[in-house]
């Protein structure tokens, strides 16, 4: 993957059964931004062996996605928007892909984005 980073993230409902969430994939220093997280998240690099899981983040809001400033180890709740857009998101289960355009009801009942995925073959 290149320049990227590995960061592996685990997602909890209680804090005591820890659940893969997926891997993703983010520049140094770049945000990583998830949809559909539960009350608890953690994460660790993924490419350094004996890499400790952060302290468990808890949810802070009630909207859709979750910005994780990985190097930071803070966890924020947001509607993405313009400054948002090129980001990736990790999705339940693993798949990565870049943020291409969000919007949402002005009441937050309703949302839309589009997520771009690439790929690559190694010779």
């Amino acid at each position: 993957m290149g320049e990227h980073i590995p960061w592996a993230v685990e997602t909890s409902k209680d804090g005591e059964r820890w659940r893969f969430f997926g891997k993703g994939w983010a520049f140094p220093g770049e945000p990583l931004l998830l949809h559909a997280v539960p009350k608890l998240v953690r994460f660790r690099r993924a490419d350094q062996k004996g890499a400790e899981w952060c302290e468990p983040l808890e949810r802070s809001g009630d909207e859709p996605m979750t910005l994780l400033r990985l190097d930071e180890r803070v966890r924020e709740e947001l509607w993405p928007g313009s400054e948002h857009v090129g980001l990736p998101v990790l999705l339940p289960g693993g798949e990565v892909g870049r943020l291409q355009n969000f919007e949402h009801a002005p009441d937050g009942s309703a949302w839309t984005y589009t997520l771009e995925f690439r790929g690559a073959r190694n010779a």
